[in-house]
């Protein structure tokens, strides 16, 4: 497997251009285009080959495909450009989406159930407003081979540094060509698991041919296929050198989207890096004369970096060639923050001793997927380190795991888990955790006999006095109901209320759910040595409520697992922080973060930087350290050693501050 060694500082540079549009590259300038990127203090770009309009950068394509209106050779004088300045050069080539294809080719075409292309804005009046959108590119097709010629032709007359691949999934087809393919292998169209089975043997065609076409030319070249990166997937990642998360945080993803998935890409394999793209856009992809603030983006690459991954921001170039200067200002501003930290970031992996840990029936259903969600959302509200695995991951790295709502048992994981309880560890199940895979019945020994799902639509939890801090002393709402079980030999944590009746069409009361009724038999949690387990899906509520009396409930009972956290800080509850560690200069990197996102219409910004003063910290040394100071500034902090564990205090923390903890 190709190891790689991208550099940090990355750009990604769209550039989606129609035929209508004229003087294609006319402004092209090398000078003008190397001074932008040294004004963003880029050390890698991936531009442009082969767009989702279907045209070409470069003159004399295969099969015709250089746009019509082309001026200059785009992807021969940016490489040039890289090549002189020593920055790394990657080439983009569209799979999944192609307008001219398209159009050309509609036999190319997904083809949905009912016979209709799949994607697309629809049909519409020539002149009237057009939303984004586009067609969906069959790979069992004609369609494959042109992709496969167009990155042939630019590996042989380029020689780039890689490929990137973009728009390249699993989507079943029905077209006349899948539908016969299908049924020459004795699979049934109608048959959602046959079309599941048929769009992975499709896709991973598609992968294999792309991929040693690539590396049969040029063996030391990156290749990442957007759209691989899915959790669980291990038969997918050995197709891309490295690894990408797309996420722009005012796009759509949000603010939390990219922290989740590098929690999990981060922890595949050691040697596989991770970059984290975001966009200088205000929105997204595509939007000219959008610009984020400068601070919202030093945040978002503070953010990438302290989850031990390369940063690399989206743009796109205007048609006539020429970069946009006040784009590589905010670029700059941002890179600023990395360039001056990058001793402190190279080669850093990151460190938790807390592992979220789910089924891979749950990373393949974004409904389940919710509860992963809601789980690392607490943790990263309490600044938690934590990182998130599948069940094929080793456990003996963590003190604690955290099972949520929907990680039901096989025999193989349940056992995996009796040696880790065995061993000393903890672990918090929620809801069906820890249930046997094939029925209602507990899979772990947590001391109680499961009885089944509860007969109530919602329930209210009355925390006991060992998980009652900071709580109220009423129940309070579950917005659902839960399992219930019958304590033999656990101790039971809070009690379970049930409402006075289920709300339906012929008994309800007032706006929403039905008031408190009486108590249950059934507890909402419970404590069986060094586990606990709670009867509720609490962190699929909490992902789409956001109550903080159950995060505060779940940190409660989170404290009587793991009393002694890795990292403790003094900050709100926007607050991040990130542990990161330098195996060859023997130091851990502590990350503080504070920005306050705001939503707006659709969009999630960053506007209000507030500064923080005297941050307390405690964290967990492997050693007494020899010293422990703030980085790039050299600030040496004073701090106390009792029993492995550091005290100090951060002065003043403006967004975001790293401290190197030093050890002999």
């Amino acid at each position: 497997m190709l190891v790689t060694n991208l550099p940090n500082r990355q750009v990604h540079l769209d550039f989606h251009t129609s035929e209508h549009c004229l003087d294609i590259g006319g402004q092209f300038s090398e000078k003008q285009f190397a001074e932008q990127l040294r004004r963003g203090r880029v050390q890698s770009i991936n531009f442009f080959a082969y767009c989702h309009h279907g045209w070409c950068y470069y003159p004399d394509a295969v099969h015709g495909l250089s746009h019509p209106n082309l001026k200059t050779d785009l992807v021969g004088g940016m490489l040039k450009v890289c090549r002189e300045e020593g920055i790394n050069a990657e080439v983009y080539i569209t799979v999944g989406w192609n307008d001219k294809a398209s159009r050309e080719h509609p036999e190319w075409c997904i083809r949905t159930q009912d016979g209709k292309i799949l994607g697309g804005p629809g049909e519409g009046h020539p002149h009237s407003a057009r939303p984004p959108g586009w067609r969906n590119l069959c790979l069992n097709s004609p369609y494959l081979q042109q992709v496969l010629d167009v990155t042939a032709e630019v590996l042989q007359r380029y020689n780039p540094g890689g490929i990137w691949f973009d728009i390249t999934r699993e989507l079943p087809c029905y077209c006349e060509r899948c539908q016969a393919s299908m049924r020459e292998r004795r699979l049934n169209p109608e048959s959602p698991e046959d079309q599941k089975q048929f769009a992975s043997m499709i896709y991973k065609r598609y992968l294999k041919a792309t991929t040693s076409l690539i590396w049969g030319i040029n063996p030391k070249a990156t290749i990442f296929h957007n759209g691989s990166c899915k959790k669980g997937r291990h038969d997918l990642f050995v197709y891309d050198s490295h690894l990408e998360i797309e996420s722009l945080p005012s796009g759509g993803w949000g603010y939390d989207f990219f922290p989740m998935n590098a929690r999990y890409f981060t922890q595949l394999q050691p040697n596989k890096q991770v970059v984290g793209m975001t966009g200088k856009f205000h929105t997204a992809w595509g939007e000219f004369g959008g610009f984020k603030h400068p601070d919202a983006l030093r945040y978002e690459c503070a953010q990438i970096a302290s989850l031990g991954c390369l940063a690399s921001v989206g743009d796109q170039l205007h048609p006539s060639g020429r970069m946009d200067p006040e784009t590589y200002r905010i670029i700059g501003h941002a890179y600023e923050y990395l360039e001056t930290r990058e001793p402190w970031l190279k080669d850093a992996r990151p460190e938790a001793d807390v592992a979220i840990m789910a089924t891979m029936e749950m990373l393949f259903d974004d409904n389940r997927d919710r509860a992963i969600f809601g789980a690392t959302k607490m943790l990263m509200e309490k600044q938690i380190p934590h990182v998130i695995i599948d069940e094929t991951m080793s456990i003996s790295p963590y003190r604690l795991l955290i099972l949520p709502d929907l990680a039901r048992l096989d025999p193989g994981f349940r056992e995996k888990l009796n040696r880790f309880l065995a061993q000393g560890g903890s672990i918090l199940a929620s809801y069906e955790s820890g249930l046997d895979i094939n029925d209602d019945r507990f899979a772990l020994n947590l001391g109680a006999e499961c009885l089944g799902r509860s007969p109530w639509d919602v329930e209210f939890i009355e925390a006991g006095p060992e998980v009652s801090k900071d709580l109220v002393t009423s129940p309070f709402l579950t917005y659902r109901g839960g399992i219930t079980c019958r304590p033999v030999q656990a101790q039971v944590l809070a009690s379970t209320w049930g409402p006075v009746f289920n709300r339906t069409y012929a008994h309800f009361c007032s706006h929403r759910n039905s008031p408190v009724g009486t108590k249950t038999e059934w507890p909402a949690a419970i404590q069986h040595g060094n586990v606990i387990y709670l009867s509720h899906p609490i962190f699929s509520i909490y992902h789409e409520q956001g109550m903080r009396l159950h995060r505060d409930f779940v940190m409660n009972c989170l404290e009587r697992l793991y009393p002694y956290p890795l990292l403790t800080c003094s900050l709100p509850s926007c607050g991040r922080a990130n542990v990161t560690w330098q195996e060859r200069e023997n130091r851990h990197l502590l990350h503080l973060l504070y920005a306050a996102p705001a939503k707006r219409g659709n969009v999630e910004v960053i506007e209000d930087i507030i500064p923080l003063a005297n941050v307390q910290v405690t964290f967990a040394v492997r050693q007494p350290p020899k010293a422990v100071r703030l980085v790039p500034e050299g600030t040496m902090l004073p701090f106390t050693c009792s029993d492995n564990r550091i005290e100090f205090t951060i002065p003043a923390l403006n967004m975001a501050q790293i401290v190197a903890v030093e050890y002999s």
